[in-house]
């Protein structure tokens, strides 16, 4: 499939030049394998065709917007049907990002001390990395939280009709008792008018990658300053600036000093992105997308169980996962 896919003269590059092939991950809707080459490591990425859940020609747009801001892969060849992708290999000399996973809802007892990680401000690239992504241009489509809720609740309201499985009616309940309480987060979150901005809409760690520059000329192999990059670009539409905030707090292990430091400074250039001076408004808002994060991870947890039969434990098993931390 990928030599009918790729131009001619690449498939015979990679053939020539690849000296080894290694599976990087897997995912749901993806793998990934890197491809070491002399010249530089790429990686390869094949798309599940029945990932019908993402939109791959808007996110090869979302992802080329972060390539121009340098804060993504480079792309090399993407295939006419968006199956494949093949686009550079960051390293990560500092240590893996993914290092900070872990999950919190807005009342979760969080770290004492901030984790050690080498030479790394956490709030401080990730500041950075907020301030690119808002400086990116507006994705072609949009959605508001509301309509996202809108959807996943209509979409789980049809397959409510055919789930015969118990577990499956039990959530689908346990996710119809919390409508009123959604309805005064999407209310919270409205009334915070921030503009719509490029929202990538899935920012854990494991999604970002620690990068550092090489001086080569003055000291070779020292390592330079570091920053992350910003991978999977497969949700990224227009939305409210604060979902991506709250994505990324709530999946990181932070302190809450963190947390405030980097509340504060994202939520500053939001406010005056948007020309608001109500900076604790914006603020008071957070605590509701927050929620809406973790309920928009439940509902996407539970579609999945529906559409697979043969995993439908095991999503179920992520359901209670991240409904449990919801703050009601």
């Amino acid at each position: 499939m990928l030599q009918q896919a790729i131009p001619a003269a690449t498939y015979h590059s990679l053939l020539t030049q690849c000296t080894a092939v290694t599976l990087l991950n897997t995912g749901l809707s993806n793998q990934n394998y890197l491809l070491s080459f002399p010249s530089g490591d790429k990686v390869l990425r094949v798309n599940q065709r029945h990932s019908h859940w993402c939109n791959r020609a808007l996110e090869v747009e979302c992802w080329r917007s972060a390539i121009a801001a340098n804060i993504a892969p480079k792309l090399e060849w993407v295939s006419d049907d968006k199956q494949f992708y093949l686009s550079e290999f960051i390293t990560q000399p500092q240590g893996d990002w993914s290092q900070f996973s872990s999950m919190f809802g807005h009342s979760s007892t969080r770290p004492v001390t901030a984790m050690t990680h080498p030479n790394v401000d956490a709030v401080t690239l990730l500041a950075q990395l907020f301030a690119s992504l808002s400086q990116l241009p507006v994705p072609s489509r949009s959605i508001t939280v509301s309509a996202q809720w809108q959807q996943y609740a209509q979409q789980l309201a049809q397959y409510s009709t055919e789930q015969t499985q118990p577990h499956w009616q039990q959530a689908w309940q346990q996710l119809q008792r919390l409508n009123a309480r959604v309805r005064h987060w999407l209310s919270q979150l409205e009334s915070c008018v921030l503009l719509p901005m490029f929202c990538h809409r899935d920012l854990t760690p494991h999604n970002l990658l620690l990068s550092s520059s090489l001086s080569s000329q003055n000291n070779p192999g020292h390592i330079g300053q570091a920053k992350l990059y910003c991978i999977d670009y497969e949700y990224a539409v227009a939305s409210h600036p604060l979902f991506d905030l709250a994505s990324a707090i709530a999946t990181h292990q932070l302190t809450n000093e963190q947390v405030n430091q980097l509340t504060h400074k994202v939520i500053v250039q939001y406010c005056q992105m948007a020309s608001l001076t109500d900076v604790a408004a914006a603020k008071a808002a957070l605590p509701a997308a927050i929620n809406c994060f973790w309920l928009f991870s439940a509902m996407w947890a539970l579609l999945m169980a529906a559409q697979d039969t043969e995993q439908s434990t095991q999503y179920i098993d992520y359901f209670n996962d991240y409904l449990g931390y919801i703050s009601v």
